[in-house]
Formats: structure tokens, C-alpha cells, sequence
């Protein structure tokens, strides 16, 4: 007979069993049921955008840059497009005031627009639709309303017809705003900063370079234009800056892949001292050494990061190297065999002949100019030799011009023109250029001759011989082109040649400098 007490453990042992079991099935069930709906709301999120899949080990940074390979220097260009980094101050949109044909005045006759896509233009409370290719034209004379609002359709650019620019009409992202006043029409072009440095580095600095080269440049254009935004220039117009030199050149050349591949490649990068921001000129090319900011603008102390040095590997081997006299700037010009970083390009050295007959037709103009621009750097001789700011008097007769002073860099900063009629000190190199306006003589380098309305730069020698006609005629020799100081774009594109990396430029050019990401909002 069994033990009644072991049957009934037995049973109860049974039950419990049963129980967990159920309980086993229930938990399987709710689990089972749980991941199903996780499964449907990542899946939901994942179509909205929300989160993206894992693939493979990778850093933050790398999910918003594309790290293909870029194969544009090597001739075969890459289709896939280079992401940018998302920052708030690529993103800010910024007002760009747009200049007639030739950057010659910022008031236009008329203006003439078309898009690539519908564009709906606003006056007031009345909204116009007008089709991709229709030209829409603004005429002096009608009567539109204070403001006129262009845009286009999502994906389009507007073409300015009404400008030229290297032989093309520019196109333009983001909107228009068209104005008119008593002068003309103001034009003003509002995009975000990231799509006006696509068209300011092809401006400024040729994409065939090294792709380290125009990341270099991305920064300088882009830390730049921070330094414009801080400033009021433009307020009057309604705008934060301008497309020609007063700001930076912008879209003279088309943006294109590698334009957009440097300025998404370095978002939100720029060049700073401490926390600070610093002022990145730049300029063509040098002479094989950089001036001061001092030397070139005049101010009232050294800037820290502008320094004069030579332009070559070591910078302190050559930054003892004076060249304030004469006598050692000529022989530097001519004879100086330092292995420099711009020693190739075609604007390391140029010539050029100005006679004095021409340069009276347009001198006192140029003086007048200067003058009105800042009295204190153009001073005229009185009668025991001394030089005050006066109102000036025609020069007459162009008989003498002398260098007065030179930084230790070489470039002019000071030259004394003798005139028949009055005797007159011009101070600063960006003065110098200007009265020393070549007009229509040829200026000869490396890649043959060409004219200009400014001399290249304030770093020549110059000599006053006779023509075979008995004429005073000013030998000029000169190196570099541009103000000369901050980096300068050939001496970049030759580092970036020699394998340097952008930042390494960067850190060269501005001595004490770094490279940071940083977003700024005016």
C-alpha cells in the first residue's frame, strides 16, 4: 500500500510543476511579443531617420564626413558627394551685397534675372510666378515697391544676367533682395555662409591646387568672413559684406566639387589665437618674405600672429634677415638664391616701365583719392622740408620719386614724389600700389605681361632713366603680388605640393595659431 503522504507530496510537487511551467509559457509569450514591437518601432524610426544602422566600428565625426578616398588629384574625379559637418555657423545665413560687371560699382542701371527653376518674386503683398528661363528684368525709370523679394523653387539658382563675370553670367544659390534707391539698384544675395565659401575659394584660389591647399584657403575664407560679420561696413546696404576685394572675391569663378569638398571637409573650422579669432589676410604670392601686419597696415603695434620671415622651411633661419635699406632689398631681389616655398610661381618677380608723363596724367587724382580716404598718409612738403597734412595742390611736372622707408621685409611703406609744383609723402604700401598705377603699361612676369590698375605690390626697387626720346621714364622692379602679408596662396599650394596638411599651412602662416572648430553667431 503507498505511503499516502508521499502520494500527496508527490501530487503537490506535480502542480507546482505545471505552474511554472505556465508561468514559463506566459513570460516567452509577453517577451516574444515585446521585441516585436521594439522590432516595429525601430524599423518606424529607422524609415523616419531618427537612428541609423551600425556598420562596423567608426567614431562620431565619421558618421557625418565621408571618408571616400578623394580621387580628384589624381585626374579621375570622385562622383560621391563629401557630407559637411552640420555646425550652426556654416549654417547661418549671411547677406552678400553683388557688384556690377568688373566689381565697378555697387549700384546697378538695371538688373536681369532668370532661374533654373520657377521663381516667385514679392513686392509687398503681390506675388508674381514666373517659369524657369523667363528673364525678369527691373528697369530704371519704373517705380517698384521699397523692397522686391526674389526666390526660386527649391533645388534652382538665380542667374544674374545683368552682370558678367569672366566672360559668363554668375549664378546664384539662396535668394535675391532688389532695392531701389536714388543711385541705382542694390542687389543683395542671401544664402547660408557654407554656400558663399563654395564660391569664394574658386575665387580666390584655383581648384586645380592640392586639395590641402584649399582646405587651408576654406578656413582663411571662412575665419574671414566671421571677422566681416563682426564688423557694420555694410549696414548701410543692409548687408554683412560684399563680393568683391573689400570682403572677398566671391563667385568671379563657379564653385565646383572640390570647392565643396574643401569647405565641407574643414565646417565650422577657424584659425584662432587663445579664444580669439584672428584676422587671416592672405594674399597671391610673396616675394620669398612675408611682411608684418605692421609693415603693411600700419597699425600701431606688432600683430603676434603677423609676422615678416622668410618664406622657406625653417621660418626663423631668414626672420633676421633685414632688408629695410636699399642696397640689401635689390640684392635680394636679384640675386637672393634662398630655396623659397613661392620661388616658382610666375608673380615671384616682374618688371615694369611707367613714364613720368603718364604717370602726371593721373596722379593727382590718385592723390585725391588717398587723401579723402585717410589725410594723415598722404602729407605735403612745406618750405623747410617738413611734411604736414595740408590740402593738396596739383604735382605738375613728375620730376623725382624716391623709396623714404622700407620695413625689414622689404616692402615700401613711405615714398616721396617731387613734383614741379608741389613735393608729396605717400605712407602706406596699399597708397604706394595706388599712385604707382601702372595704366596702361605693360607689367612683364613669369607667364608674360599683363595691366593693372594697382602696382602688383609695395615690394620693389625702383630707377628714373632717359628714354631714347629724351623722356624721364621710371624703371620699376618688383616681387610678389598682394598686400604681402598672412599666407600666402602660392606658397600654400607649394607646401601642400610637398605633402604639408592644411592645418600645418595654417599654423606657418599665423605663428601661434591654432585650428579649431567653433561655431560663432553674430
Amino acid at each position: 500500500m503507498p505511503n499516502r503522504r508521499y502520494q500527496n507530496t508527490a501530487g503537490k510537487k506535480t502542480r507546482r510543476r505545471s505552474s511554472r511551467k505556465n508561468t514559463q509559457h506566459k513570460l516567452k509569450q509577453i517577451m516574444l511579443l515585446s521585441l516585436l514591437v521594439l522590432g516595429i518601432l525601430v524599423a518606424d524610426a529607422y524609415r523616419r531617420g531618427n537612428v541609423k544602422l551600425y556598420q562596423g566600428k567608426h567614431t562620431a565625426k565619421e558618421d557625418t564626413v565621408s571618408k571616400a578616398k578623394d580621387r580628384t588629384e589624381t585626374g579621375k574625379p570622385s562622383d560621391k558627394p563629401v557630407e559637411s559637418k552640420q555646425t550652426s555657423g556654416d549654417q547661418k545665413q549671411i547677406r552678400v551685397l553683388l557688384s556690377t560687371t568688373d566689381f565697378g560699382s555697387l549700384f546697378h542701371d538695371q538688373v536681369k534675372l532668370k532661374g533654373t527653376k520657377a521663381v516667385t518674386v514679392t513686392q509687398g503683398k503681390q506675388k508674381q510666378q514666373y517659369p524657369a528661363g523667363k528673364e525678369i528684368v527691373f528697369k530704371a525709370g519704373q517705380k517698384y515697391s521699397d523692397t522686391v523679394h526674389v526666390e526660386v523653387a527649391s533645388g534652382g539658382k538665380l542667374k544674374l544676367c545683368s552682370v558678367t563675370r569672366q566672360d559668363r553670367h554668375p549664378s546664384y544659390r539662396g535668394k535675391m533682395e532688389i532695392k531701389q534707391t536714388k543711385q541705382g539698384f542694390t542687389v543683395i544675395n542671401e544664402l547660408t555662409l557654407r554656400e558663399y565659401l563654395y564660391a569664394v575659394v574658386p575665387s580666390e584660389l584655383s581648384t586645380g591646387n592640392k586639395m590641402e591647399a584649399l582646405k587651408a584657403q576654406a578656413v582663411c575664407a571662412r575665419t574671414y568672413a566671421y571677422n566681416q560679420l563682426q564688423s557694420d561696413r555694410f549696414d548701410e546696404y543692409g548687408a554683412d559684406l560684399d563680393d568683391s576685394t573689400a570682403s572677398q572675391v566671391y563667385n568671379n569663378i563657379p564653385e565646383d566639387k572640390r570647392s565643396r569638398k574643401a569647405v565641407n571637409s574643414t565646417a565650422g573650422e577657424v584659425v584662432v589665437r587663445g579664444d580669439d579669432l584672428v584676422t587671416t589676410y592672405y594674399y597671391s604670392t610673396s616675394w620669398g618674405k612675408s611682411a608684418s601686419g605692421k609693415e603693411v597696415w600700419d597699425t600701431a603695434s606688432e600683430v603676434s600672429y603677423l609676422k615678416s620671415c622668410m618664406q622657406t622651411e625653417g621660418q626663423e633661419d631668414g626672420a633676421s634677415r633685414d632688408l629695410s635699406t636699399d642696397a640689401a632689398f635689390r640684392k635680394f631681389l636679384t640675386g637672393d638664391t634662398a630655396v623659397t616655398y613661392d620661388r616658382e610661381a610666375d608673380w615671384y618677380r616682374w618688371q615694369v616701365t611707367i613714364s613720368a608723363a603718364s604717370l602726371a596724367k593721373r596722379i593727382d587724382a590718385a592723390l585725391q583719392s588717398c587723401y579723402q580716404t585717410d589725410a594723415s598718409r598722404i602729407l605735403t612738403q612745406d618750405k623747410t622740408g617738413e611734411y604736414h597734412q595740408k590740402a593738396l595742390k596739383p604735382m605738375g611736372e613728375i620730376q623725382k620719386i624716391r623709396v623714404e622707408k622700407r620695413g625689414k621685409s622689404g616692402l615700401v611703406t613711405e615714398l616721396v614724389i617731387v613734383g614741379s609744383e608741389n613735393v608729396v609723402k605717400v605712407c602706406s604700401q596699399y597708397n604706394v600700389r595706388k599712385v604707382l598705377s601702372p595704366g596702361e603699361a605693360d607689367i612683364y612676369y613669369g607667364a608674360g605681361k599683363t595691366q593693372m590698375s594697382l602696382l602688383p605690390s609695395a615690394a620693389f626697387y625702383l630707377d628714373g632713366v632717359t628714354d631714347r626720346k629724351g623722356n624721364l621714364v621710371f624703371e620699376i622692379h618688383g616681387g610678389g603680388c598682394g598686400h604681402g602679408t598672412g599666407m600666402s596662396q602660392c606658397g600654400a599650394s607649394q607646401m601642400a605640393k610637398q605633402g604639408k596638411q592644411y592645418k600645418e599651412i595654417l599654423q606657418y602662416y599665423f605663428s601661434g595659431c591654432d585650428v579649431v572648430e567653433k561655431s560663432i553667431i553674430k
